[in-house]
């Protein structure tokens, strides 16, 4: 067919099929059929943009095709106009319950035709046209609705990342992102020690995240595989909609404001990590001192006291040695000898304090290993 618009005239008569394609043929296609069955038969081989159908055929009456015709979904909205020589009111009211869109009485009034005709194939270009802006207006809006989720989830994102304490965290949260977006996807964190999310370390994967974090490039297409980068986050989406042009670009989009705010948090983890690093080597440095100290100050400790006892015995042996050849009355060496008693205690009490001080800078040192345990 043609560009111009398409008229089926449906009659059983060829002199009154002749005179309508005559009327028509200077602005429309006009394609013939004599009867009901070949009417329905043209209409689903090549559905015409309007049908003239006569009332009274033999076989199926034109009250019939038009029911037929109404029938049909593909056809349902078809603008159909009845050609009759019987002009009643109930003629009339008959054709409009079989679905008729209008009624010209013979013999045809051609400046009538014409004007019905054009009439009725406007109305049905309107209402094609509403009926594509509806859908075209449903389907912004259904984007709408869809982009409007997708940004409620990266404003999720927003708020939880600062919450989220470990590397391998918030790589993970931007991969369950990207599954609510229908995107399968796996991450590289980079670092002293690199570490894969939503991939084994052995993978193709992992090797082409690696490949691409020295890429000068943020964003890398490879067909339907996209690599978005950072200088700490390197994310391979696998299946991203190449035959949705505006939902590639829109995701595509959301992947890149995601890893933004994921950078920044890796950052501060990263920073956070290096000086938790440093207060541990700090820790071990001081534990190291302090069992160096510790044992020489125990080792002083002992030899002092040990040096006490040995002196405070040899005094009292060579003491009471001595007293015999003093001369001293009972009473005189017994009051020396409580003397030297009560030294001996005194030093006693020394050797033990000097020991309670040994066990002091022993709880100092478990104090230093309980911190470090809390650091690790």
């Amino acid at each position: 067919m043609s560009n111009e618009q398409c008229v089926l005239v449906v009659d059983d008569t060829a002199d009154n099929r002749t005179l309508l394609k005559m009327l028509l043929e200077d602005k429309y296609q006009v394609v013939e059929a004599s009867s009901g069955a070949e009417c329905l038969e043209k209409i689903e081989t090549n559905t015409p943009d309007l049908v003239l159908l006569d009332v009274n055929m033999p076989g199926m009456t034109g009250y019939e095709v038009c029911i037929e015709i109404r029938k049909n979904n593909q056809t349902e909205a078809l603008p159909v106009i009845f050609v009759s020589a019987l002009d009643s009111t109930e003629e009339r009211l008959a054709g409009f319950e079989a679905g008729a869109d209008d009624y010209i009485t013979k013999p045809v009034d051609g400046q009538e035709l014409l004007q019905k005709v054009e009439f009725r194939l406007a109305r049905s270009l309107e209402i094609e046209e509403a009926k594509q802006e509806a859908s075209s207006a449903m389907n912004v809006a259904m984007e709408a609705m869809t982009s409007s989720s997708e940004l409620g989830e990266i404003i999720q994102f927003v708020k939880n990342v600062q919450s989220i304490d470990s590397l391998e965290g918030v790589g993970q949260s931007i991969i369950d992102i990207a599954k609510n977006f229908g995107l399968n996807s796996c991450a590289l964190i980079t670092g002293s020690s690199p570490i894969f999310v939503g991939c084994t370390e052995e993978s193709i994967e992992a090797k082409v995240l690696d490949k691409f974090q020295q890429s000068p490039e943020r964003v890398t297409n490879l067909g339907i595989r996209t690599i978005i980068r950072s200088d700490n986050l390197v994310l391979l989406v696998k299946n991203m909609p190449l035959d949705e042009e505006s939902r590639y670009g829109r995701l595509k989009d959301h992947l890149v404001v995601l890893e933004d705010i994921a950078y920044g948090r890796l950052t501060t983890l990263h920073a956070q990590n290096a000086i938790g690093e440093q207060r541990k080597d700090i820790i071990n440095k001081l534990i190291e001192l302090a069992e160096n100290q510790i044992k020489l100050t125990s080792e002083k400790i002992h030899g002092h006291s040990k040096t006490i006892t040995n002196t405070m015995s040899d005094m009292l042996n060579e003491l009471e040695n001595m007293l015999f050849g003093l001369g001293l009355d009972d009473d005189q060496e017994k009051k020396l000898m409580q003397l030297a008693d009560r030294t001996s205690i005194k030093l006693n009490e020394s050797s033990e304090s000097t020991s309670q001080l040994d066990n002091d800078l022993g709880v100092i040192l478990e104090a230093l290993y309980t911190l470090l345990e809390k650091e690790n």
